[in-house]
């Protein structure tokens, strides 16, 4: 599976109007396209937002960006958000759990959601997916709370790792729990964290097919 990862910031109008017409509008659109596994509207604060989507084949997630992109166009007239960072890439490890299917919409509650940007400076990026997929996978699908977590590599030594649960206190555990993981069992690849953000999950659809596993 492909996923593809953007951040924007909002610049005109009302975040409150841009999520609606994404739950309305953009989310519909999205899931009726070929190869369709997932769709995240994340609001990150301070005017800021990402979105993460989830295609079966290269060739899908490539066409789901180019539909993101004239829907922005057609809404440009009152909704202006120009995209500060994107990232790329086949999911090469990742778990998600049944509730990750039930959609989310604009009012409902709020799933936390963490997005961490590394450059991996020893070792490959292969190495690196099956030390995450060999020790630390099991532990965090196990922990109260999961919801799902995909790592990607996004080209140039870079992966993206991004992580969903299901309440604030699930999220303050997962953080330790990654923190320690990439600190302590992950050292000898000289992980370098190039970005990280917080946020809180609006909108989302998905399909069964997110609950099969990724593995190196």
């Amino acid at each position: 599976m492909f996923a593809s990862m953007r951040r924007y910031r909002l610049q005109r109008g009302s975040m409150a109007e841009l999520a609606r017409r994404v739950d309305e509008d953009f989310a519909g659109q999205l899931t009726a396209q070929p190869g369709f596994v997932s769709y995240e509207f994340i609001d990150c604060g301070f005017g800021e937002f990402m979105t993460m989507s989830i295609f079966l084949t290269l060739e899908q997630a490539k066409a789901s960006r180019e539909l993101a992109r004239r829907w922005a166009d057609e809404n440009r007239d009152d909704l202006e958000f120009p995209r500060l960072e994107a990232a790329h890439g086949e999911i090469l490890v990742g778990r998600a759990a049944q509730g990750m299917l039930q959609e989310s919409h604009v009012g409902a509650a709020r799933k936390p959601v963490a997005i961490r940007r590394y450059r991996v400076h020893e070792g490959s990026v292969a190495e690196v997916m099956r030390a995450i997929d060999g020790v630390f996978a099991d532990r965090f699908e196990a922990m109260d709370g999961f919801e799902a977590w995909h790592v990607f590599d996004c080209g140039r030594d870079e992966i993206v790792w991004i992580d969903f649960v299901r309440d604030f206190a699930a999220a303050e555990e997962s953080d330790e729990r990654a923190f320690r993981f990439v600190s302590e069992e992950l050292r000898h690849f000289g992980l370098e964290r190039m970005s990280a953000a917080r946020g809180t999950l609006i909108v989302s659809r998905a399909t069964s097919e997110l609950l099969e596993p990724a593995h190196m």
